[in-house]
């Protein structure tokens, strides 16, 4: 997404921060040659009553993140992912065009956002291709970006959930038949559907946290992930999911599996926490950590 304060090279790795209502997340992820990437550090750490960025200047002094390429995610309200058709224009006219086409889909005036792109990997016979438009509200990217950077970490990349959950994604195994993926967190929760590392759909769902309460929250839930699957489906024209992953695997999480289960034809699993693929790790990742170990994961090239 938006990486114009990069610094330099991040072969080395990315570290992950996200700022939550009650703490701070922390994923680093090292990568070396020859070896498999391997999360040095995940940690949660609470305010406590302390503000928040006298929390990350405590947190970037502690790892050194003055030295270390660090990204961090957008939340709720910051930006909006929206899916359109391509606009027929030359490369260099795309975010123009695009510009105009979202400006009556968004509650703040495109002047005011910062957008970027990317594409989504279906190719439909007499439609036009499909693309997601990230639209992120500059105050809040100035916000985000003046937070770490008056904390002394080296922002490389200024990231969103969805594409944080795509990394995630990457690490199942049913990730190469295809797999929707939902995670919930404190803010709501997302799903995705990924196939072989690529995202072809994602959906955000807010006030999530009162899915988990009772029958008609987990009716919720369901009805948006058999709409995600049938648009994978039928508008996208792809062959069906057959897996669906929920995140974090938790007390909390466990009856809505079982719910989810005995209402899906498709397979229905946990986060298998402690799991992730390739990835090795030093020591176990907490919940509130999933989506940032997304962003820490992160290697794709950013154009803006």
């Amino acid at each position: 997404m938006w990486g114009r304060w990069r610094r330099g090279r991040r072969d080395g790795g990315l570290a992950g921060i996200g700022v939550h209502a009650e703490g701070l997340s922390f994923v680093r992820v090292v990568r070396e040659a020859q070896v498999p990437p391997r999360i040095s550090v995940a940690e949660f750490r609470p305010y406590d009553g302390a503000a928040p960025d006298r929390v990350l200047a405590r947190l970037v002094s502690d790892y050194d993140l003055k030295h270390q390429p660090c990204t961090t995610l957008l939340g709720e309200g910051e930006y909006r992912l929206l899916q359109t058709e391509a606009p027929d224009v030359k490369s260099e006219e795309l975010r123009a065009a695009l510009r105009w086409r979202i400006k009556d889909l968004i509650d703040f005036h495109v002047n005011d956002a910062t957008l970027d792109v990317f594409d989504v990997p279906v190719q439909m016979p007499g439609r036009a291709a499909l693309v997601y438009v990230v639209v992120g509200r500059n105050e809040a990217i100035r916000a985000r970006a003046d937070l770490m950077q008056n904390a002394g970490a080296a922002l490389d990349i200024i990231d969103i959930p969805e594409l944080a959950q795509r990394n995630l994604a990457q690490l199942l195994p049913e990730d190469r038949e295809g797999v929707a993926l939902l995670t919930l967190t404190e803010d709501g929760a997302f799903i995705t559907i990924t196939r072989d590392g690529a995202l072809y759909l994602s959906r955000a769902i807010t006030d999530a946290s009162s899915a988990l309460t009772d029958s008609r929250g987990f009716e919720r839930l369901l009805l948006e992930l058999q709409r995600s699957l049938d648009y994978f489906e039928s508008s996208l024209r792809q062959s069906p999911i057959t897996h669906v992953v929920v995140a974090p695997a938790s007390a909390r999480t466990e009856p809505l599996v079982a719910f989810l289960q005995g209402n899906l034809t498709q397979r229905v699993a946990p986060w298998e926490a402690g799991h992730y693929g390739d990835i090795e790790t030093d020591g176990p990742v907490p919940d509130a950590c999933l989506l940032t170990l997304g962003a820490a994961l992160r290697q794709d090239k950013v154009a803006l």
